[in-house]
């Protein structure tokens, strides 16, 4: 038996790879280029998104610790009312409701600030702008 060896005559027959024409590369950096620039507004547009998304709920926890302040004064303001009263238990319930709408403010101010924290945008820390 006789064993074929491989014959190299089919590399000799594959035409060797063309380089594109000046236009052709021009077209090719211009479709790379419009692929950029989709890619970018494509990131620019997520992250647009999310600082929205966080602006939105730390406003909402805003909103909410402002009026637990607000209404933590105006009970303050009801309770020395109430404390100019002979009785004792106006006094108790208006530091009740005081210290309890002040923990509220504290706790939702909190998380507002958690959630502003959240937006964070490298470029504006280091400065990569060369413009500027």
């Amino acid at each position: 038996m006789k064993i074929d060896e491989p014959s190299h005559e089919a590399v000799e027959d594959i035409a060797p790879e063309v380089e594109p024409t000046a236009s052709e590369q021009v077209a090719l950096v211009i479709e790379d280029l419009r692929a950029m620039m989709k890619a970018e507004m494509r990131y620019h547009r997520s992250r647009l998104d999310y600082t929205r998304h966080v602006f939105r709920w730390a406003f909402r926890y805003g909103a909410v610790a402002a009026f637990a302040f607000g209404s933590a004064s105006m009970a303050l303001v009801l309770g020395l009312v109430l404390t100019l009263s002979p009785l004792i238990g106006p006094l108790f319930a208006t530091l009740l409701v005081t210290i309890s709408f002040a923990v509220v403010g504290v706790i939702f101010g909190i998380l507002a600030r958690k959630w502003m924290r959240k937006v964070y945008f490298p470029e504006m820390q280091k400065n990569v702008d060369d413009l500027t």
